[in-house]
This record gives structure tokens, C-alpha cells and sequence, in this order.
């Protein structure tokens, strides 16, 4: 071998000796197995299958509608309504507060007093007739002030018979004879007032005896006396 040839190789040996060599490439991944979660996998079927009950039940209700009455002439509290005060709507089957009554109810409620002013299109409730007005004639409605000492711990509802009795001042002693007594029917329950545990209740009574139930409650020397309950 020539001495320029064994130079020559002598200087491709250096520089391969100081070119930076490449990384070998990476092999490929190995596969992971997903973890399965049974407790995710279980939320994720129910809320699949809530979701197609809740697409049912929009497809079997939407479109059905029931017929419900509906105020057809402006009628003023305590007129009776006539049958040409009423008429036939259809309502969608929807969720509501609302109670309208139904269509085939109208003749249970030709006759009936209203409760309050019903205006032109608007829906009958059930709240919005009465047989009659509170009070009826000759009958007065009277507002107690009681304390829970005062009353039955019985819940008071509306339609029950009650008696208002006359008590004696406060360590007084009892009277000789029997107290003063008013028969009451009550007409709405208890309600709370803004003077300590006092709870008022509306009763019907006799009108010739409301000026004299008004005056004795007024000084809180007064029980009610449950004497038997009401239809409510």
C-alpha cells in the first residue's frame, strides 16, 4: 500500500472516529390493557337506559291531550255558574301545579258559587267554586288568637264542630257556674302570627253571637273545645 493511500485512511478513520454516532430507534410499544372500572361501566348503562325510558315516555305522551273546562264569560265572586259560563278546552298530558277540572265534571259544578272573580278564559279549578260562600247567610266568621294551652294538640281542620268557652283570669278561680259557651264550626286551620306561639283560627258562629265571641277573644281568656271532626 502506498504511503498517500494509507494517509487517506488514516484521515476517513479520524473523522468517523469524531462524528457524533445516532441513536438507535426506539422498539415498538408494547400494548397497555385499559383498566376496566365495573363501577363506571355500571353509571354508564343506567344513564343509557334512563335516557331511553325518558325518550319512551316523550314519545308516548307527546300529542295526547284531555279535554278540562274553561271559563267562557267573566263571572264575579259569589255569581252561580251557569252552564253557559263554561266550556271544553284540550290541554296537553303534561306535569303541572295546575289542577283544571275535567271535562266530564261539568255538571257537578253547574250550580256552584265562585269563590272569586273567574275571567274569560281562564281554567276552572276546583278552588275557584264553593256550594257556597263563606259565611252563609246568617252566619259570621270570627278570628282567635289561641295559644297551644288554648287548643286540642288534635290538628283543627275546616268542617269541624268546636265550642268557645269562656275561661276565668289567670290563678283566678274556676266559675260556680258553666262558663260562657259559643258553638263554632271551624272554617280554616290554625295559622301562625307574628305574636309568639299564637295561632289564629277562623270559625263560623251565629251571627247573633259573633259581637260577643269577638269581645271575649280579644282579652285571651278563651278555649276551643273539639266536639267532633268534619269532612275536611
Amino acid at each position: 500500500m502506498s504511503s498517500g493511500t494509507k494517509v487517506a485512511n488514516q484521515d476517513q478513520q479520524a473523522r468517523s472516529a469524531t462524528r457524533p454516532q445516532r441513536p438507535a430507534p426506539p422498539g415498538p410499544l408494547k400494548p397497555t390493557r385499559a383498566r376496566r372500572r365495573p363501577a363506571l361501566i355500571a353509571l354508564g348503562l343506567a344513564l343509557v337506559a334512563l335516557s331511553v325510558l325518558a325518550a319512551v315516555y316523550l314519545v308516548s305522551t307527546l300529542g295526547q291531550t284531555y279535554e278540562a273546562l274553561a271559563v267562557t264569560n267573566d263571572v264575579s265572586r259569589g255569581s252561580v255558574i251557569t252552564p253557559s259560563d263554561l266550556g271544553v278546552v284540550e290541554l296537553p298530558i303534561t306535569p303541572s301545579s295546575l289542577e283544571p277540572v275535567r271535562a266530564d265534571q261539568m255538571d257537578e259544578y253547574v250550580g256552584k258559587v265562585a269563590t272569586a272573580d273567574l275571567k274569560k278564559g281562564q281554567l276552572l279549578t276546583r278552588s275557584g267554586t264553593a256550594d257556597e260562600l263563606e259565611p252563609p247567610a246568617g252566619q259570621s266568621v270570627v278570628g282567635i288568637a289561641l295559644t297551644p294551652s288554648q287548643m286540642p294538640l288534635q290538628a283543627l281542620r275546616a268542617g269541624d264542630s268546636v265550642r268557645i268557652v269562656e275561661t276565668p283570669a289567670a290563678g283566678g278561680e274556676p266559675p260556680a257556674q258553666a262558663p260562657f259557651t259559643i258553638a263554632a264550626t271551624v272554617v280554616s286551620p290554625p295559622t301562625d302570627t307574628a305574636v309568639g306561639d299564637q295561632k289564629v283560627v277562623d270559625v263560623r258562629v251565629a251571627s247573633s253571637n259573633a259581637a260577643a265571641l269577638a269581645a271575649r277573644a280579644a282579652t285571651g281568656r278563651v278555649a276551643l273545645v273539639l266536639d267532633s271532626t268534619g269532612q275536611g
